[in-house]
């Protein structure tokens, strides 16, 4: 699986292409979608800090965050659709410090969407991204220990267990020992790959 990831001199990609999908920066008129998609318990009891209920009001927020942090260079979050109709199907995208080395991945995918393989190909683009167009040296990912999905994402992807981090849960209202995982440059794909 390859993704269409160039660099380009007005910086780095609003727009990456793979088989199945578009991944795209946010735009306004994305947050009736992306409340829909992420007013599911099923979803977002595995985010960190995603309330719930989740409206149009919150994504409207996270819409404007994300384009100033973009500007910031601090979070590079686009939202995934197929690519045959556009369809948002989910998020992705890799927050950091602006010039950094090292930046922290992180996705949701809608649960129909589950298990058809679209986190791993996302994931496989953003990892591209990050270390082709962001210059990362390493990428980090954390996900709730009994996240066994997200954890088969993330080893298809290439990520290895490092050691253990305390991460808040605002959903779920606590704090846990999460595993840290990370991937490092150079980067030859994950084993879904």
């Amino acid at each position: 699986m390859t993704a269409a990831v160039q660099a380009h001199p007005q910086g780095p990609s609003r727009r990456i292409e793979t088989a199945r999908l578009v991944l795209r920066c946010h735009r306004p008129d994305d947050a009736l979608a992306l409340a829909r998609l992420l007013d599911n318990w099923n979803v977002v009891r595995w985010l960190a800090d995603v309330p719930f209920p989740y409206g149009h009001d919150d994504a409207a927020a996270w819409i404007a965050q994300a384009t100033r942090r973009w500007s910031e260079g601090c979070e590079y979050q686009f939202v995934m659709a197929r690519a045959d109709d556009e369809r948002l199907i989910g998020h992705i995208g890799l927050r950091g410090d602006p010039g950094g080395e090292v930046a922290e991945f992180g996705y949701w995918l809608d649960q129909a969407y589950w298990g058809a393989g679209y986190a791993v190909e996302a994931g496989a683009a953003i990892l591209a991204f990050g270390f082709e167009e962001l210059d990362l040296r390493r990428i980090l990912a954390t996900c709730l220990p009994d996240n066994a999905r997200s954890l088969a994402v993330l080893r298809r992807l290439g990520f290895r267990t490092i050691g253990q981090r305390r991460q808040h849960f605002v959903t779920r209202g606590h704090s846990c020992e999460a595993p840290l995982l990370a991937v490092e440059r150079p980067w030859i794909g994950g084993e879904g790959e």
